[in-house]
């Protein structure tokens, strides 16, 4: 009727007296879902152009096959070519236009198509190909910048198995994998099969247990009802979904919304993205007017609506024929001669190349706006309307523009508050899950106190006890999820079989997809770590040694217990060398009683000195300085101390200090005094560090241990200690792994043990060490008051649950057990399942490096000793000075530096002759008063009393 109404009208208007017709063909699928309409639109759109074309008319050529059979659709296409078309419009995907190109570009005929958007579809010999939807590429960067404004990071992606599903997804991941956009994160992906029906059951559980509230679903529009059908009914839509849905769907939303499910708000919420079409162009509005009249007489369930790829196929017809009637006024357009039916006319299309040149260099204004391509055919400067499924009123669901996106200016919303979300929501959702949403999780779990214990007589499947089962008790109320518990056949934890490449245990059932999570004090190392994921830590361990303690009575030098054997032997290097320091400073220094007395005696004629002292006596003559009637030597002994600095007394001193106590005879310098003070602080510090640590040894009954730490066991030189470790244990890996050797020395020299309870029975019977984690060794053995924990812990680790690789549970499981760790709530635990005895003795207590004081603890109290010493060195060299400064001078020893020589060289004199006695033949006597020997040694203090002042101090 459309025809004949049309062709009325054709006669009607004026034509040139004969126009060259050239042959366009209509290539589709029978199984389009929009095969009818664009029989109806396409047709139009020739006679729409052939009404308005004065050089050339179209004809147009249908042809339609079998979509899932490739012989019909060659043949078909083979159909056109003996017709000679010279362009073909092909509404179908990215496949079928790629298959179509084999036949139709080796002819240089050129394919005009309306929804392929396979980035890889050209090919070398698809040259001749004319895209008017843009790539999937430019539709994943439009779907990132969405994801981007509402802050949804976490997605989940559905697609069908096709190429348009296959590159949507492709693209995506490459834009998400980017540095620049590494804050997304893909939960899941998973693709269904869509021929001939789709299978979504085990595709929406895996979406579904991926835990993200934002989907993309990319697939074709006939499969997307069906995909949010299931997903409905699995609780996928709700109000805290986000479902983003592609150009495919929303251009086609008659397929989306079957005419009982338009007025259904199922559905009401979805966000979309559509190719961008003008709807301000008149040609738009023409055949708009036009499509309503028409559509209804369209065979079909419901009038479909004027779609995006239906205003493209009016576009196609017209750029086809505006590219031949250019060809045609060059006087350069000739009739193709191909037939597929002749092999010998199996020869391209002269004009073909010219043909696709033209088509690809000229603007034209169309029904969805202006066309311009790029070189390659594509259309130039693609864009996107953002839009939202939703009613007004009473009308039906309709997509609705909320925005738009392009390749130069991004994304544009108009107002997020205007945008209905899934359930009615008018607020954004987070985009994250904040529970399970009932789920059921199979847990793995095995006996091993007090993290998890079996409940006796108790067949259910959650009858286990302990911290671990509490921890999943409040996970589950938190989260809401149920669970069950599932032990391995083996009861083991999890050991990796190198030869083959299997695991066992707990982690083998997971890894194996018999349970979800492992709910352990699992231990967290590098060998499993790439096999599994953990949780955060939810308890600090290590490994740490174990044994029993014996009477300190077995030890009759207990006393010597808290300092290691370099401090005892420092300590006694130190007083020695103490004593040796006082009685130095004592002879060295011009303040000591040594020191005044050889210095008077040296510089002094005692002859004089008496004979001045006789004459203010007896003739009561008053000299000018009253000290000269004085012997210097007489008065430097009256008023030395009682007991001067000898060696001996020197070693008494500082042996006396050892003990607090003190003596009669103190050094009299004042550099010989403040060394002894830091000897007497240095003491009382070694003092009070011995008194409180041998306290501490003496209340654990400890003494019977000899050795400190777990790799002194390395050292013994008669094995008195055993010592074991459970096989195959986190621990014995760990130790092997450790680039200390000595760690694993350890391991091969260790009784390799079955169970925790054989090393605990060893360790009860004595002279054994157990090496475990700490936790279980705290348990299990510390509780008695003569097991002790040995050196401290080595190699620290943490305790988590094992998840599978990219487990969507990870990010809730953390959430909720950092929180638990905030609050204490492990120590609260830890607390309510620890057994241990509450007797009163201190079964924790650590025994070993960390009490047996060692140089490297002490060594700050002996530096500052030493840096005593050092100051009192400067003391007495100021001390040496002063005393010089205040001696007389005479004719010879008139400056303040020939007085420092002389001191310097009459103490050189008094170290060779009296300390060493190398050079008298006789020792003086001890109290000074001989000393006119060394009189003769000084040639230059040769003077009469009468001509030279005798110096008034006598300490020079």
């Amino acid at each position: 009727m459309l025809r004949l109404l049309a062709g009325l009208i054709l006669l009607s208007l004026p034509h040139p007296a004969y126009t060259e017709e050239y042959t366009i063909g209509l290539l589709t699928s029978s199984q389009n879902t929009q095969k009818s309409v664009l029989e109806a639109v396409i047709p139009y759109a020739v006679d729409q152009f052939n009404a308005n074309s004065t050089d050339i008319t179209l004809k147009l050529e249908i042809a339609s096959y079998n979509g899932s059979s490739l012989y019909e659709l060659v043949m078909e296409a083979c159909k056109l070519v003996n017709k000679r078309t010279v362009a073909v419009i092909s509404p179908d995907g990215s496949n079928t236009v790629a298959q179509a190109a084999d036949v139709f570009s080796p002819l240089n005929v050129p394919i005009i198509s309306l929804v392929a958007t396979d980035p890889h579809i050209r090919r070398a010999h698809r040259d001749n190909m004319l895209l008017l939807s843009p790539s999937d590429a430019f539709q994943s960067k439009a779907i990132l910048d969405l994801l981007g404004h509402f802050r949804w990071h976490e997605i989940s992606i559905i697609a069908s198995d096709s190429n348009y599903g296959i590159n949507g997804v492709h693209y995506l991941q490459q834009l998400i994998t980017r540095r620049d956009e590494a804050k997304f994160v893909i939960k899941a992906i998973t693709f269904f099969n869509a021929v001939p029906v789709p299978l979504l059951n085990n595709t929406l559980k895996n979406i579904k247990r991926s835990l993200a509230r934002v989907i993309i679903l990319n697939c074709e529009s006939q499969y997307a009802s069906r995909v949010l059908e299931e997903a409905f009914k699995m609780g996928l839509m709700a109000r805290e979904y986000v479902w983003i849905v592609t150009d495919a769907i929303t251009g086609n939303p008659h397929n989306l919304l079957p005419q009982g499910d338009r007025y259904s708000d199922r559905y009401s919420g979805l966000i979309g993205i559509r190719l961008a079409i003008s709807k301000n162009t008149r040609g738009f509005r023409t055949l708009s007017e036009e499509f309503e009249k028409m559509r209804w007489n369209i065979s079909a369930i419901s009038p479909p609506p004027l779609t995006p790829s239906l205003v493209l196929s009016y576009d196609a017809v017209q750029i086809a024929g505006k590219g031949l009637a250019t060809l045609a006024q060059k006087n350069s357009l000739e009739q193709p001669d191909s037939s597929c039916s002749h092999v010998e006319k199996w020869a391209p299309w002269s004009a073909g190349d010219n043909y696709f040149d033209v088509l690809k260099s000229t603007s034209y204004h169309g029904a969805s706006g202006l066309w311009t391509f790029t070189e390659e055919g594509t259309k130039d400067h693609p864009g996107y309307e953002i839009v939202n499924l939703r009613r007004y009123g009473y009308d039906p669901l309709m997509f609705y523009e909320i925005g738009t996106w392009s390749e130069n200016g991004g994304l544009q919303i108009e107002q997020d508050s205007q945008i209905k979300f899934l359930g009615g929501a008018t607020k954004r959702p987070m985009g994250v899950a904040n529970s399970l949403n009932g789920e059921h999780l199979v847990l793995g779990v095995t006996d091993n106190p007090p993290f998890a214990s079996k409940i006796p007589n108790c067949t259910d499947t959650i009858c286990w006890e302990g911290i671990c089962p509490d921890v999943v008790m409040n996970l589950s109320s938190a989260l809401n999820f149920t669970y069950e518990f599932v032990e391995p056949a083996d009861k083991a934890f999890g050991r990796f079989d190198p030869e083959t490449q299997t695991w066992n245990g707990l982690i083998g059932d997971m890894l194996s997809q018999k349970t979800d999570m492992i709910t352990m004090d699992l231990s967290v190392g590098v060998e499993r770590k790439r096999y599994i994921d953990f949780t955060v830590s939810f308890m600090d361990s290590g490994i740490s040694l174990a044994m029993k303690g014996e009477s300190g009575k077995s030890d009759i030098f207990f006393f010597m217990s808290p300092f290691g054997y370099s401090v005892w032997c420092m300590i006694v290097v130190v007083f020695i060398f103490m004593g040796i320091i006082l009685n130095l400073i004592s002879k060295l220094s011009p303040y000591g009683s040594y020191g005044k007395k050889i210095h008077a005696a040296q510089v002094c004629k005692c002859e004089e000195c008496e004979e001045r002292r006789l004459a203010k006596q007896q003739l009561n003559i008053k000299f000018k300085y009253q000290s000269q009637s004085e012997c210097l030597v007489v008065r430097a002994r009256e008023e030395a101390e009682d007991e001067t600095m000898t060696f001996y007394n020197s070693l008494w001193v500082a042996g006396a200090g050892l003990v607090g106590q003190g003596t009669a005879a103190l050094p009299a310098s004042p550099s010989g005094r403040f060394i002894l003070f830091i000897w007497w602080f240095f003491i009382l510090l070694i003092i009070s560090m011995y008194t409180a640590n041998l306290t501490a040894f003496m209340t654990l009954d400890k003494i019977g241990i000899t050795i400190n730490s777990a790799k002194e066991l390395l050292k013994q030189h008669k094995k008195k200690y055993e010592w074991g470790i459970i096989e195959g244990s986190f621990v014995e890996s760990l130790l092997i792994n450790n680039v200390d050797p000595d760690f694993k020395k350890l391991v091969d020299g260790a009784v390799k043990v079955k169970t925790v309870e054989e090393g605990n029975q060893r360790v009860h019977q004595g002279g054994f060490a157990f090496l475990d984690e700490t936790p279980f060794l705290s348990y299990n053995l510390l509780g008695s008051c003569d097991i002790f924990q040995i050196g401290g812990e080595i190699q620290p680790f943490d305790y988590g649950f094992g998840l599978p690789k990219s487990s969507p549970y990870t990010e809730l499981m953390n959430t909720q057990i950092i929180k638990y760790r905030e609050l204490g709530f492990f120590d609260e635990l830890w607390a309510k399942w620890d057994k241990t005895p509450a007797d009163g003795c201190d079964s924790h207590h650590d025994v070993g490096a960390d009490e047996v004081l060692q140089m490297s603890t002490l060594q700050g109290i002996f530096l500052l000793l030493a840096l005593g010493l050092i100051i009192s060195v400067v003391l007495m060299l100021l001390e040496t000075v002063v005393a010089t400064a205040q001696d007389d001078y005479d004719e010879i020893h008139r400056t303040f530096w020939a007085k420092l020589v002389r001191r310097v060289r009459l103490k050189y004199e008094d170290i060779r002759t009296e300390w060493f006695m190398s050079s008298l033949p006789h020792r003086p006597s001890k109290n000074g008063d001989n000393y006119q020997e060394l009189l003769r040694l000084d040639s230059m203090d040769k003077y009469s009393s009468s001509e030279v002042k005798i110096s008034t101090n006598h300490a020079v």
